[in-house]
């Protein structure tokens, strides 16, 4: 099962920018996520597809015509054959006492449920909607329902949980060497319809409820794994998902390949009494260096052609006497002369249609890789 984390599609609400530069944000972002769900798709052949919340940037902020076109986006981004699975996410429907009822209904219409189960043939996959458990108001129905996922006799295989906000741990619990932030931990912060972490004594009635071999989470947009005690000295280990777009502050994004296919007979022989599973990390190049890249060529050509010319120009200055060229010296001067372009105009000219050509080749050649690969 492919995992991928906060892919936050990019949209009006994203930044304070005109309308066209914020046209190309949102045509680059899409076009990074598309190529790279497809390449993981072909080249890891996943079973399914997680997405642990905020599918959109503004999800929360559409008017309900602007919330359709923004669903139909996401799903030609992310096209696949094989099954999908979501999650609700601060972006989508809102946090805690922030959930509108009219913002989460057309999320479930769009999306399906906010929490809900799934079996595979050796774990129950648990999907639990902590944005709306974290709510006070007990009158929300996707709190209720989370609440009755809670309370309900939940399957008898090891259960792996997946929740859009990670769990309370220590402020100096570390993250791992894997994290790209100089701050190697996930702090709790509050502000507009966010939280960064799931309340400490809500965390512990989840885990001690849930009794989770696992849990996935999102919101963070960095990679963290922590681990968990809790209960009669349980422990569950907690694997932060980076996020999936370009566009949301990490170097890298990323996306976890989790694999749930090895038998209990061999998870057995591999180690007695615990319940295995592997996770694969996969990160997703840099775009933005890629692009810094593609300025630093653009340079460096410019900057080529720039002393090409001015070295042919000056050598061609010092074989005529300083513009003074061969023909004058030795023709007499026609009475009707024709007005001839000075050997500055001239070289200029040549620098330019030489930055013509090589530009079209480029162009072309980008223009040609946007639409076939």
């Amino acid at each position: 099962m492919l995992l991928v984390g906060d892919p936050q599609m990019t949209d009006a609400y994203s930044y304070d920018r005109p309308g066209i530069l914020l046209r190309i944000s949102e045509f680059y972002s899409d076009l990074y996520m598309h190529r790279n769900y497809r390449h993981l798709n072909r080249q890891l052949r996943p079973q399914a597809t997680l997405f642990i919340g905020d599918l959109m940037d503004g999800g929360r902020e559409w008017s309900d015509a602007g919330y359709q076109k923004q669903v139909a986006r996401f799903k030609r981004l992310f096209k696949s054959s094989k099954p999908q699975y979501y999650m609700a996410g601060n972006h989508d429907i809102g946090f805690g006492n922030g959930i509108k009822k009219n913002v989460l209904e057309r999320f479930e219409k769009a999306f399906g449920p906010t929490s809900y189960t799934f079996n595979t043939s050796e774990y129950s996959i648990i999907v639990l909607d902590t944005v709306s458990l974290s709510a006070t108001n007990d009158d929300l129905e996707s709190k209720q329902r989370a609440l009755d996922l809670l309370d309900r006799h939940l399957p008898p295989h090891p259960r792996i949980l997946f929740t859009h906000v990670p769990l309370h741990r220590s402020p100096t619990e570390p993250c791992g060497p894997d994290r790209q932030s100089t701050k190697n931990s996930i702090r709790q912060g509050r502000g507009y319809q966010y939280q960064n972490l799931v309340g400490e004594h809500l965390s512990k009635q989840i885990l001690e409820r849930i009794n989770p071999v696992a849990v996935f989470s999102g919101d963070d947009h960095d990679y963290c794994v922590v681990q968990h005690q809790y209960g009669n000295d349980n422990q569950a280990l907690e694997m932060t998902i980076p996020t999936f777009s370009m566009a949301q502050g990490v170097k890298y994004p990323g996306a976890v390949l989790l694999d749930l296919t090895s038998t209990r007979q061999q998870q057995q022989l591999q180690q007695p009494h615990q319940d295995s599973f592997a996770t694969k990390l996969c990160w997703l190049p840099d775009q933005i260096a890629i692009f810094i890249g593609y300025g630093c060529l653009v340079g460096i050509s410019l900057i080529g052609l720039a002393l090409m010319h001015g070295w042919r120009f000056l050598r061609l200055r010092k074989q005529r006497g300083f513009g003074k060229s061969f023909d004058e010296d030795a023709l007499p001067a026609p009475s009707i002369m024709a007005p001839r372009p000075s050997p500055i105009r001239r070289a200029t000219t040549m620098f330019a249609k030489d930055v013509s050509d090589v530009a079209s080749i480029g162009i072309l050649t980008y223009l040609a890789c946007l639409l076939l690969l």
